[in-house]
């Protein structure tokens, strides 16, 4: 059915208004074929009449306001299913007192120049309410309820509200004003009911509770309802489209719509909670949302909810500061018996600076999900932890608190992720659920100053996986004082293993005390850790204050008092294991005191490290090392083609408190293997077995100071296997690269009956310029006999582990056209240096 509408021109405004009081600041127009009727009864306004078609009831108001203490009752009929009210007189609805309808009708007020909702605005009706600043409202017939041009709608409908339509750019706000709610942080871990929120904007149970203008402010202002559903959008331009379904009303946006901006402040809270109920709970749109000022957007599974989340898509999030109450944050908390709702955050930028966005679980039922897309950046700025939370604010989290319920995983997509100041992204389990995974897809990621990405357990729960895919950079830098170094981490401080810990990137850049890390303090063992980019893996330095150095490590640690006093389950030494440790590099540079390890300070073993890489270069101090305290000590393999140690240590020595852990094997394969500068290659052990050491390598050069040991204080030695093509001492820890071209010439005198001899200055020799030199330089002593094949020559040199390398005093001639190196004074013509005789007598002449 359609009605028709004769419309006209109202020509004398100020005598209608006449018959209305100003102070009730209700006013009809005339535009409707049954026009609206107020009655007045004290504070209350009784607003009758309308025209209804249908299940549809429509009103028409000139101007819409609600004064402090005053109630506007709309007085419908029980079978209208919608209230569609319009303003069509320019001026802002200013809704400070009770609106009330009856029955379960839906109550739809559009005010295209603005709607406030002042401290004392509430509801009370049975349906949904939607309040906004749109031009009009689209039915599925295509008519629509224009409110800027009322006289020019000839039509209603039967037909149910499909669409909002923004045509006009310079359409009005939306505000809700208020005195926030201020939810203390340990409020969070409690369940909460709607009902018990008696300030703000509430629908019944089961319904939405939706804001669709041009800008919105949240200004303390309070929005809330159980088991229902709260929309807020932004819109400049475009149409919202509206799916009734059963009491709520669900939103979806065109791809065309453009956006303005949302904003949270003084401690507003927007919430749901629910122990029913299906979808989505939450869902912002806007161009800028800004959450301040100890703002809060939460929901909360009570029940049985299925599926819900919160839902913010903008082109900026910012999730900032805090009030006296409690930090600003996004929140999803699980108290119910189905997992928990989800949080997905979907922006070009995404800053949060000391706040926090969580999702958590109390029950047996897993926490929700944590999805953040962003397609510019995502930025978190930490600030002092506190007691409730040990990581810090500037937080991403997921945790499990209590019972059996697993914390949520944390995905995101994000082009680049940037970490300061003690900022985090974490997933957590206390309980004897699980931790969630950590997965992030980057294309660089920036770690400041303490902050971390990471999955730790605190109980019986196991660790998380974290998996971190940076297609250019992961840069890991610095310490902070309060909450250690920056790092990439899976950790137990309890009895569950800790998850594993997979980098893919293409270069990766630890620095100043930072690390990488799978980690035990407690009964649980270290998860693995493995580490692949296409160039290199740099880490070097020590922080500048504590002077601990950058670190990979998988490792048993023990905490100071002051830490262990804080998790209260950790025992005085770790017994878990350390894990294992992989790192496949173009190129792996160790430098200036870093360390890559597998270690265990407790009783439990260390793990096993593997390097793959074509150059490894260790120098200044720095190591890489599978020790232990007590138990055995962990393997280290390289495969490589150049291996260089200077001033530096490869280490899988056991039992360092003098017990009976063995030391682990080192089995190293390069072409070249160049010990410098005081180098040790070390597999010892105290009371246990040293390890062993096998070298395969096409040539092995070494300082006079440097060593390769297998022994054992008090237990059976080791064995170091050596299988190299050449196998050189150099005296000097570095030669000059540079090749001096000598400018005196050098006689040798003749000798007689001999043919003339031949002088040749072949340089000052030395060592290869760089571990890539190949190993067929004319530099040092010669074997001029004719040379045997690879298989042959590639024989195993065993060396007693009790004996050190010597520097060779000389050499003796054996008679036979060879000579050999001498330590012994007999017989001895005194040693030189590398470079060929300065009088080698030639061959050219018979």
């Amino acid at each position: 059915m359609k009605i028709i509408i004769n419309t006209f021109v109202i020509t004398v405004i100020t005598s209608f208004a006449a018959i209305f009081p100003c102070e009730a600041q209700i006013t009809p127009d005339i535009t409707l074929p049954n026009n609206t009727d107020i009655k007045i009864e004290g504070n209350n306004r009784i607003i009758q009449e309308g025209t209804q078609v249908g299940n549809n009831l429509f009103h028409s108001f000139q101007d819409f306001s609600i004064p402090i203490d005053n109630t506007v009752i709309f007085n419908n009929p029980l079978n209208v299913q919608n209230i569609i009210t319009r303003v069509t007189g320019g001026l802002i609805s200013n809704i400070d007192g009770l609106i009330k309808a009856n029955g379960t009708a839906n109550l739809y007020l559009m005010n295209p120049s603005g709607i406030t909702f002042g401290t004392n605005a509430r509801l009370d009706i049975g349906g949904s309410f939607l309040a906004t600043t749109a031009n009009s409202i689209k039915f599925t017939d295509g008519i629509e309820f224009s409110a800027i041009e009322p006289q020019y709608s000839p039509l209603l409908t039967l037909n149910v509200p499909v669409g909002l339509q923004f045509y006009d750019t310079t359409v009005g706000e939306i505000n809700v004003q208020g005195n926030g709610f201020p939810i203390q942080n340990s409020i969070l871990r409690s369940p909460i009911d709607a009902s018990t929120i008696f300030t703000g904007l509430q629908v019944k149970p089961g319904n939405t509770l939706a804001l669709i203008g041009g800008k919105i402010l949240l200004d303390g202002g309070v929005l809330s309802t159980k088991n229902g559903r709260i929309d807020l959008a932004s819109i400049e331009q475009g149409e919202v489209n509206i799916k009734p379904e059963n009491k709520r009303l669900l939103l979806t946006y065109e791809k065309k719509l453009s956006f303005r901006d949302i904003t949270f402040l003084k401690n507003a809270l927007v919430y749901v909670n629910s122990t029913e109920g299906e979808g989505n709970t939450i869902n912002i749109r806007g161009n800028d949302v800004k959450v301040l000022n100890g703002a809060l957007i939460m929901s909360q599974n009570q029940g049985f909810k299925q599926n819900g989340q919160i839902s913010i898509n903008s082109e900026f999030l910012e999730v900032k500061d805090a009030s006296e109450f409690g930090i600003s944050g996004i929140y999803t908390s699980n108290f119910g018996n189905t997992p928990g709702e989800n949080i997905e955050l979907n922006s070009n930028k995404i800053t949060i600076g000391g706040a926090q966005i969580a999702t958590t679980t109390f029950s047996n039922a897993p926490g929700g999900e944590i999805i953040i897309n962003a397609n510019d950046y995502l930025k978190i700025t930490g600030s002092t932890p506190s007691s409730v939370n040990q990581f810090g604010y500037g937080a991403i989290n997921s945790f499990s608190y209590l019972n059996y319920g697993d914390s949520g995983n944390i995905t995101g997509v994000i082009k680049n992720l940037i970490l300061e100041d003690g900022g985090n992204i974490t997933t957590a389990s206390s309980s004897f659920g699980n931790a969630g995974d950590l997965k992030l897809s980057t294309q660089n990621i920036t770690l400041k100053n303490g902050s971390s990405l990471g999955a730790t357990t605190f109980n019986s729960g196991k660790g998380g996986n974290v998996l971190i895919n940076a297609n250019n950079t992961i840069n890991i830098t610095g310490r902070s004082p309060i909450v250690g170094p920056s790092i990439i981490n899976a950790a137990t401080f309890g009895s569950g293993n800790a998850g594993n810990v997979e980098i893919n990137t293409s270069k990766l850049i630890i620095r100043d005390g930072a690390g990488i890390s799978t980690s035990t303090v407690s009964f649980g063992n270290a998860g693995n850790l493995n580490i692949n980019t296409s160039g290199s893996v740099d880490i070097s330095g020590v922080d500048s204050n504590s002077k601990v150095p950058s670190f990979i490590n998988s490792s048993g640690d023990i905490l100071d008092n002051s830490l262990r006093a804080r998790f209260n389950r950790v025992p005085p030494t770790p017994t878990g294991d350390a894990g294992k440790l992989i790192i496949n590099a173009e190129q792996v540079n160790i430098d200036n005191n870093a360390q890559v390890s597998v270690r265990n300070n407790g009783s439990g073993n260390a793990g096993i490290l593997e390097i793959k890489a074509k150059d490894v270069n260790i120098t200044n101090n720095g190591g890489v090392t599978a020790t232990t305290a007590v138990g055995e000590g962990g393997d280290i393999i390289f495969n490589t083609n150049n291996v260089l140690l200077g001033n530096s240590n490869i280490s899988t020595t056991a039992g360092q408190q003098e017990t009976k852990g063995n030391g682990g094997n080192i089995n190293i394969n390069t072409e070249l293997l160049l010990l410098l500068e005081n180098s040790k290659i070390t597999a010892n052990a105290f009371e246990g077995r040293g390890g062993n050491v096998t070298i395969n390598t096409q040539g092995i050069f070494s300082s006079f100071d440097s060593k390769i040991t297998a022994t054992s204080d008090r237990g059976i030695a080791g064995i170091v296997q050596i299988n190299t093509l050449q196998f050189d001492f150099i005296k000097a820890a570095f030669v000059p690269p540079a090749i001096n071209i000598p400018t005196v010439a050098h006689i040798c005198a003749t000798q007689s009956g001999k043919a003339p001899n031949e002088f040749v200055d072949r340089g000052s020799g030395g060592i290869p310029q760089s571990p890539s030199d190949p190993l067929n330089s004319t530099y040092g002593w010669r074997d001029e006999r004719q040379p045997i094949s690879t298989k042959q020559s590639q024989q195993p040199i065993q060396i007693e582990v009790d004996q050190e390398y010597v520097e060779a005093q000389g050499w003796k001639n054996n008679g036979n056209g060879t000579v050999s190196f001498t330590t012994k004074p007999k017989e001895v013509v005194s040693y030189g240096s590398l470079s060929d005789s300065p009088c080698h007598n030639s061959q050219k002449y018979k």
